[in-house]
């Protein structure tokens, strides 16, 4: 069975989630327009741009401390790391049909925020009691699952829900 720290911290790192593809633009555009813009060059712009750079190393940094603090599965920096890349590269794909752009700067500087948020984490939990540590993360098998499925609402909240608000409430064209 889940803890009740366990599913708060769920919900939290969710609206992290939700907060991530929001300030990455995903779900914001009202059409769809494939017009991929892709900068392969890497380190460019990186160092006459730093706050750029920082901002994407700070946004991923809570993605690799709420993975292994909540599933057992990502206690790994190489686990956490292929998570970040991952997840980067699908918000990178998704810009494409948004705004266009995608950067390689972006992958390396997520990537690299996601390990920094496991290292915190790691700094966490050698200061952590065992017994706390464990209320914070899934004792069930499936919780790969967990992780997809709330991927997957998050997802569709975005897309649907997000949309709806922005041009609606907040009366952005």
């Amino acid at each position: 069975t889940q803890t009740f720290l366990h599913t708060a911290m769920v919900f939290v790192f969710g609206y992290y989630l939700f907060g991530l593809l929001t300030v990455t633009g995903i779900g914001f555009t009202s059409t769809m327009n494939f017009r991929p813009n892709i900068s392969w060059t890497p380190f460019v712009g990186m160092i006459t741009g730093p706050i750029d750079t920082i901002l994407n190393v700070i946004l991923f940094v809570p993605l690799g401390f709420f993975l292994p603090l909540l599933y057992k599965k990502y206690c790994n920096l190489r686990t956490v790391a292929l998570t970040g890349f991952l997840f980067s590269l699908a918000v990178e794909i998704f810009q494409m049909f948004g705004w266009g752009s995608s950067d390689i700067n972006d992958l390396m500087t997520n990537t690299a925020g996601a390990c920094i948020g496991f290292e915190g984490y790691c700094l966490l939990a050698r200061i952590l009691p065992a017994n706390l540590k464990k209320q914070f993360q899934s004792s069930r098998v499936n919780d790969v699952a967990e992780v997809l499925l709330f991927a997957i609402c998050t997802f569709a909240i975005m897309v649907t829900a997000q949309t709806w608000f922005v041009h609606n409430v907040l009366n952005v064209p």
